[in-house]
């Protein structure tokens, strides 16, 4: 059987969920109709030796190893619709927990690595030629099922509220006319991260343009992007010799997200609609809220300084105060992560404004950040990233540990790795699995934008192949998170060979939509993965125990998102 039958299994579902997430964000519904279509028909012509014998295959929830499920359930925010579910005993109750299913697996009598093997860069680009080559009609649809990835995309709502805080991200900017942490200390704000203001300095780092921009936006060969946000000093965190050491966090934000964008307390992430009898989300920004979840997000800035480490979130490209025009390359904005490294120590292209409202460059820039030491190898380092942030973590460790990858450009290269002094990589609502674990559809859309627009998005199968290679690893996700499958995440997991911990949540895709006390329990757990991997320990404390599929939906905690948890009105008031 070939790669284009097994990685089309099962298209009606996910292509229906890709369409209602808004996969292609700037189409009509009417767009989204015609794609559907025409991609089911090419799906259905491709398939037909599976169609013929039944499709057996795409009645299955998990794979042969994992345990069976034991029931259907239904699962409001953000599905809507059934999972498939374990039954879960808490204090002597039982409740069905959904997951996440598996879609695709590898045909009967496969030998190999499937998740991998055929999912590799090399073959996702095969794929867009088979794909291509069946004429203009096909490769037009995958051109334009990726257009809203491969051509102008950025994302940005700071300043729609409060205009103190708009700038131009694409010009020279002047950093006092960027929201510091204690800009967020008034109300009705009120964030603990304005605690921190007298220890934080916005950074700005210069990054060249990418030749996705140079092809497709007319941006100048040789041009340049400025990339803004936050660096916080912490206090230390003990080493394995009980020595206090600098080490710094490296946040990456999910899609969509700016980190000086205003969220107020009082708005809600969604309401429930009497007519369809489904939660919806609300749009922003509004009238109070530029974005929903960044609020929560700076949450984890603030517990991982108070902790003691250092913490850095620059907007990634084509995101709120950073520049750049193409919001979906995270194969750059990883790279984007060593550059800053690297001005952070020697002071080039960089520029800081301290609390004080001093703006400082070059080496002063870098003293003030990193207190002289000038190599950017030497400085203790995790890579934090949720959602699009996780691939971007993917990528970075792949050209840290093995190789320097072109998996953005026409002919990709490898070089030998960056070996920056990096501890571990921590990855929430992963999407690091790779395409075998998540759906048809976005593979299709993943080959025409490596081959077209010279953009990688989502990882590809080496990621996962090399995940042994890293020295730690950190995953969280919600149990129903749609990106992707949970078998997929305990595959990616059970791959590590170093120090590891997994946990899950009773809910959706967002870290920032579990409820307070899963929050909570997140960010202590991952608090206590960087302490344990920086003293030296040879395994995680506390960490969930569990041998397959079954065991890791009985170890999430007995806490739900609120429009799951049995023990609150439905609807929510």
């Amino acid at each position: 059987m070939s790669v284009m039958n097994i990685v089309f299994n099962n298209p009606v579902y996910y292509f229906i969920r890709n369409n209602l997430y808004g996969l292609f964000e700037k189409e009509s519904m009417m767009k989204h109709c015609i794609v559907f279509i025409i991609s089911l028909l090419f799906v259905l012509s491709k398939c037909s030796s599976i169609l013929n014998a039944g499709d057996v295959q795409n009645q299955q929830y998990v794979s042969s190893k994992a345990p069976p499920i034991d029931a259907m359930t239904e699962v409001r925010r953000d599905v809507n619709g059934k999972l498939p579910a374990y039954i879960v005993v808490d204090d002597g109750v039982e409740y069905k927990v959904p997951f996440t299913p598996t879609t695709n697996f590898p045909p009967e009598g496969y030998k190999g690595d499937f998740y991998v093997d055929e999912f590799t860069d090399a073959k996702i680009r095969e794929l867009w030629k088979v794909y291509s080559s069946k004429g203009t009609a096909f490769a037009e649809e995958g051109i334009n099922a990726a257009k809203s990835r491969g051509l102008r995309n950025e994302f940005r709502v700071t300043g729609t509220v409060d205009k103190f805080g708009k700038i131009d991200p694409n010009s020279e900017v002047d950093l006092s006319q960027i929201r510091r942490p204690k800009y967020f200390g008034s109300k009705p704000y009120a964030e603990n991260i304005a605690k921190l203001d007298p220890e934080s300095y916005v950074v700005e780092v210069e990054v060249p343009a990418s030749l996705n921009e140079i092809q497709f936006m007319n941006v100048p060969e040789g041009s340049t992007h400025k990339l803004r946000g936050w660096y916080i000093k912490g206090s230390g965190v003990k080493d394995a010799s009980g020595k206090k050491v600098r080490v710094l966090v490296v946040i990456v934000s999910g899609r969509t997200i700016e980190i000086t964008a205003i969220q107020s307390p009082y708005d809600k992430l969604y309401d429930y609609n009497t007519v369809t009898k489904k939660y919806e989300q609300i749009k922003y920004p509004n009238a109070t809220t530029e974005q929903y979840g960044i609020r929560q997000w700076r949450d984890y800035h603030y517990q991982l300084v108070k902790a003691g480490f250092d913490v850095l979130n620059l907007d990634k490209r084509g995101h709120g105060i950073s520049g750049g025009y193409n919001a979906s390359n995270t194969v750059q904005q990883a790279r984007d992560i060593f550059r800053a490294l690297d001005a952070f120590a020697s002071g080039e292209k960089l520029k800081v404004q301290t609390a004080d409202g001093k703006t400082l460059t070059g080496k002063a820039a870098s003293e003030a950040l990193w207190d002289g030491e000038n190599d950017a190898k030497k400085f203790p380092i995790f890579l934090a990233g949720t959602s699009q942030g996780s691939m971007v973590v993917g990528h970075a460790m792949h050209f840290n540990f093995i190789a320097d990858t072109d998996f953005d450009l026409p002919i990709p290269e490898e070089r030998k790795p960056f070996g920056y002094n990096i501890k571990g990589g921590i990855l929430l609502a992963e999407f690091v699995k790779g395409p075998g674990y998540t759906s048809s559809s976005r593979l299709m859309v993943e080959a025409a934008l490596r081959e077209y627009y010279h953009v990688a998005y989502i990882n590809s199968g080496e990621i996962m192949r090399d995940i042994g290679k890293w020295p730690a690893v950190f995953i969280a996700r919600g149990l129903w998170c749609f990106s992707g499958s949970l078998e997929g995440t305990l595959d990616l997991y059970q791959r590590v060979k170093g120090l590891k911990e997994l946990v899950v949540l009773r809910g959706p895709h967002s870290e920032n939509e579990f409820g307070a006390e899963n929050i909570k329990f997140l960010q202590e757990r991952m608090i206590n993965f960087c302490k344990e991997v920086m003293r030296g320990a040879k395994s995680i404390s506390g960490a969930a125990q569990f041998n397959n599929l079954r065991e890791l939906v009985e170890s999430s905690p007995a806490h739900w998102e609120a429009s799951m948890d049995p023990n609150l009105p439905f609807p929510l008031p």
